[in-house]
């Protein structure tokens, strides 16, 4: 099992720091920040790239073809040769929003290769990775965007959902068309399933007792939600090991 954990991981974590990617340089264009916090938000991109190197890494290591990790790392070297840059700047200051698209649209064109390798599916995993990622960068940089305290965890939790329904129609569709046997499916939807709720439960906790969001809450739930992607990649992999 653990030889195919790269492969497992690659798509998710890949797609989670796209798309936070996308959702954090959208916020910096066209948010009501204050210059601490469009400093802090862009400084917290770091991160999103460092999910994403760690990303490449697995997909080099599960074989992933070389025309998209190149890809991919070009927009990693570019997108943290902008953080850096920024790192030097005194107090309060930050790059224009502008410094962010070269490598913005680098890791789009990489994550959206991606979806076409791994199905239409995909965007609802990025959709739930990605939000809860952002969310978490965002939380940790004081942000005072309050809407996307109530934003962010409807839409992801709502993506990891549908994510899971799309999954185990796929695997009915498998049996019945297909006459496959998917009991050993069962174990792992049922992780998947519980991973998704507890990691919903988390995440909604704030809204619900009507608290500050912090940012140890989103970091597990985030880690969750990363959790059950990687466990729904797997069933995605059994699936079409099945049908071929």
């Amino acid at each position: 099992m653990t030889e195919l954990l790269p492969a497992r991981l690659f798509a998710p974590l890949a797609l989670t720091a796209v798309t936070a990617l996308v959702l954090l340089v959208w916020v910096l264009r066209n948010g009501d920040l204050c210059p601490g916090q469009r400093r802090r938000i862009g400084d917290g991109i770091l991160s999103v790239w460092t999910v994403f190197g760690l990303a490449l890494m697995l997909g080099f290591e599960a074989g992933v073809q070389t025309p998209l990790l190149s890809l991919g790392g070009l927009a990693f070297v570019t997108g943290l040769g902008t953080v850096l840059y920024q790192a030097r700047l005194q107090g309060k200051r930050s790059l224009s929003v502008n410094w962010h698209y070269p490598a913005l649209v680098l890791a789009t064109l990489c994550g959206l290769w991606l979806i076409g390798i791994t199905g239409g599916v995909a965007l609802l995993a990025a959709g739930t990775g990605g939000c809860a990622f952002a969310h978490l960068i965002m939380v940790r940089a004081r942000h005072r965007l309050q809407a996307f305290n109530t934003l962010l965890p409807l839409a992801g939790i709502a993506s990891a959902a549908g994510w899971l329904l799309v999954l185990l129609l796929q695997a009915v569709m498998a049996e019945r068309v297909n006459h496959q046997d998917i009991t050993s499916l069962i174990v792992p939807f049922v992780q998947m399933s519980a991973a998704v709720l507890a990691g919903s439960l988390i995440w909604l906790l704030p809204l619900l007792r009507k608290e500050q969001t912090k940012p140890p809450v989103i970091a597990v739930a985030a880690l969750l939600m990363i959790g059950a992607l990687t466990i729904g990649q797997g069933i995605i992999f059994q699936l079409s090991v099945n049908i071929s």
